[in-house]
């Protein structure tokens, strides 16, 4: 089955009666000028033609000769990070290409893959036969060659017609589903908001999230796309989705990606395991002791046992009324199941719409050469949108894939700042700074709606004193929906922090600074230190351990960051932030965050406003400090200006430019509350400004700090504010997960 033109000599007046090469073919058809079947079923599907449909014929030749499909064009500039198009200019190579539209309509029951574009809810998609002629073919002779047979890419019997360098394509505007799978410890940092909320303000959670422990979904998400079945090679087919600009004029709805568990009973262990970081005792020993509860058997001891997990809970006012209590507890179960679940399917969402809004248009989504019956196989599940069902075939048969999507998102990989996947940011190089700007569009029109993302990202990783040591910032800036002209006021912003330790066997002084620092970044409070530091230890057994401490502020939060930094004290709580974010030592003035802010505070402020060398800092901090009794014999050290990184000094000397960079963070922050209704162009200049405080793991900190202050400012407070602590023993997989609830 195929479609064919007609009125031959008609169509043949409207092509040049010259080579393909150097040729400007863009024609539309007229209907009465091609044969189309009356319908064409694909499984529960049925392509229907009629006389709505639009037909037209494009040439293409050249780089200069842009095919809106990205289905022709020029092989990248860096093979090695970018994918080619399926057909490559160069050679003697030049193209006719064939469309036609169709529309769809599915049985009674079955959910249609495609969202309707046109005002009457016809679903409609794109047709595109491509047919490889010589350059010096004059157009008219190849359009001869080519009308008596066109093929159908909703066909697999097409599939059979490809000739070597000829091509069909299916567009449309549908729903793409892919699966993906992330370790459990990935989904729970700085994403347990909706867990803390369960406890008493100020409680701390942990629970342990086992080694090996994974969880899949299934992810869906609605774009333009097109489907390309392309002939490399004789016996070869390459199979490749992509995403397209819209046809469509007017298209401004909302990307939407939805993710639903793969199997949902894989939530029963980690119920179990969050349900006891919930308690702070084995779930074994609280349904023992509400048992015993119940009948009223329980000791003195136990009494106060059970008392201590119920005012966690804030079910204390019902240890009375058991039957209440009881009902209460249930409640919890199901609701840990429900949140935990949704806990994940959000991360996935977020996830994938972040790796999504950053696609440039063209980007191939899937890629892979197999032999003629695997894509025969593949064909069917293509069209119908069923992405992957097509992975999981691809897999089964071995076919390798040159490019996919979610390609790293496996078990092996980690979760990173607001990706489902680690960056190469994240991976290597001492030093990155990178904004990216990426520009969808929403229909060929010139003038079309845009939707822009920002990428920005600050890493960098330790060298000579802390090879150990890896430091992040994800600055993000997206947009949902198109937008004509779109200003800093449509963007939805976010902020990610890390702080990581790598595999290492660390010492007492180490871990507790790793411990800081997260109470530094508000993870954990001071009161709880020897507590996770115990049971750090225990968890360990002596072996390595990793670190990550995690900060992450939401577009609420954020903006509401940027509008406080217009206060008037904003530069003395920069100075508290700098205080806290000096490295943790054994000395009353220095082992606790808050200790330090008191002491320390003063001392930043006075040299954000003098900016002096370190040889002044030094004789000003132990001239300051002498008669403070908390510092006492420490204020001598002070005094001495070294090559370590200890006293106020010395963090001088090795962070250098703070008050430049202080400037530099206010400006950008400032920079963005006074452009709500400016143009995105203002993300470059403020990214540059903002990232300057990341270079640094001691500026990242106080940034930190100083944000999770103006954060606590708002009428949100913190409780909006993500914020975990996770050590991982590599040597057994294990992960604890620790995170506070905050009002």
């Amino acid at each position: 089955m195929s479609w064919k033109l007609a009125l031959l000599d008609e169509v043949s007046k409207v092509l040049p009666d010259a080579p393909l090469k150097g040729s400007d073919i863009r024609v539309e058809l007229p209907t009465a000028s091609y044969a189309l079947p009356a319908g064409e079923k694909l499984g529960p599907l049925t392509f229907a033609f009629d006389v709505s449909a639009r037909g037209f014929i494009e040439g293409y030749d050249a780089p200069a000769d842009v095919d809106a499909a990205g289905v022709v064009g020029e092989a990248p500039g860096d093979a090695k990070e970018q994918l080619g198009p399926a057909l490559v200019y160069g050679g003697d190579n030049a193209w006719l290409k064939y469309g036609v539209e169709a529309r769809v309509k599915a049985e009674v029951g079955f959910p249609l893959p495609y969202v309707a574009l046109a005002a009457n809810g016809d679903v409609r998609v794109l047709l595109a036969d491509y047919h490889r002629h010589p350059q010096d073919m004059k157009a008219r002779d190849a359009l001869k060659e080519d009308a008596p047979e066109l093929r159908l890419p909703l066909l697999t019997s097409s599939l059979d017609k490809l000739g070597v360098g000829d091509a069909i394509a299916f567009q449309a505007r549908g729903e793409l589903s892919v699966t993906a799978t992330l370790d459990w410890t990935d989904v729970y940092t700085s994403n347990l908001q909706t867990l803390t909320k369960l406890l008493s303000a100020s409680t701390l959670l942990a629970f342990e999230a086992k080694a090996g422990a994974t969880v899949s979904a299934r992810v869906k998400v609605v774009d333009d796309y097109a489907v390309v079945f392309s002939r490399p090679a004789a016996g070869q087919v390459r199979v490749q989705v992509k995403k397209v600009v819209a046809r469509e004029a007017g298209v401004t709805a909302s990307l939407h990606v939805e993710a639903s568990l793969t199997d949902p009973a894989a939530l029963v262990t980690q119920v179990e395991q969050v349900l006891e970081g919930l308690l702070s005792v084995p779930l074994a020993e609280f349904e023992s002791l509400m048992t015993k509860l119940e009948a009223h058997k329980l000791s003195e001891i136990e009494a106060k046992a059970l008392r201590l997990v119920l005012d966690r809970l804030g079910f204390g006012e019902l240890e009375a009324n058991t039957t209440a209590l009881r009902t209460q507890w249930d409640k919890l179960r199901t609701d840990v199941r429900t949140r935990v679940q949704a806990l994940a399917e959000s991360k996935f969402e977020l996830g994938f719409r972040y790796e999504y809004l950053r696609l440039r248009e063209q980007t191939t989504l899937l890629s892979t050469v197999c032999t003629d019956a695997q894509a025969r196989a593949l064909h069917p599940l293509l069209v119908s949108g069923r992405m992957d069902g097509a992975m999981q075939r691809m897999q089964s048969e071995g076919m390798v894939l040159e490019q996919c999507l979610l390609k790293e998102v496996n078990k092996e990989s980690k979760a990173w700042g607001f990706s489902l996947k680690l960056g190469k940011w994240a991976l290597g190089g001492n030093d990155t700074r990178e904004l990216t700007q990426v520009v969808q569009r929403n229909s060929l029109e010139k003038e079309a709606p845009q939707r822009i993302s920002f990428l920005g990202v600050r890493g960098y990783s330790g060298a000579l004193l802390t090879p150990y040591m890896r430091w992040t910032a994800d600055f993000k800036a997206d947009m949902a929906e198109f937008r004509k002209s779109p200003t800093v006021a449509d963007f939805d912003l976010g902020l990610y922090l890390l702080l990581a330790r790598d595999a290492r066997k660390l010492s007492g002084d180490e871990l507790r600074q790793a411990v800081d620092e997260a109470i530094i970044w508000g993870a954990l409070d001071d009161a709880e230190e020897e507590q996770v530091l115990q049971r750090i230890r225990d968890a360990a057994g002596g072996k390595e351990v990793e670190t990550r401490v995690e900060l992450k502020l939401d577009n609420r939060t954020l903006r509401d960051v940027i509008d406080h930094a217009a206060d008037p004290d904003a530069h003395s709580a920069f100075a508290r932030a700098l205080a806290r974010a000096l490295p943790w030592y054994g000395v009353p003035c220095r082992d606790r965050p808050a200790v330090r802010e008191s002491v320390y505070a003063p001392l930043w402020k006075a040299y954000l406003e003098q900016n002096w060398s370190a040889a002044d800092a030094a004789r000003t901090a132990a001239a300051n400090l002498k008669n403070n009794p908390l510092v006492g014999q420490f204020a001598y050290i002070e005094g001495q200006l070294g090559n370590g990184m200890l006293t106020f000094a010395e963090i001088i000397q090795k962070n250098p430019g703070t008050v430049s960079k202080w400037r530099d963070l206010r400006a950008g922050l400032l920079d963005l509350r006074n452009s709500e209704q400016r143009s995105s162009s203002v993300f470059k200049d403020a990214f540059k400004a903002l990232s300057q405080s990341w270079a640094q793991s001691f500026h990242l900190k106080a940034t930190g700090a100083f944000f999770l202050e103006l954060a606590a400012r708002s009428g949100n407070g913190l409780a909006t504010v993500e914020r975990t602590f996770t050590v991982t023993v590599p040597g057994t997989g294990a992960s604890i997960v620790f995170s506070k609830s905050r009002a």
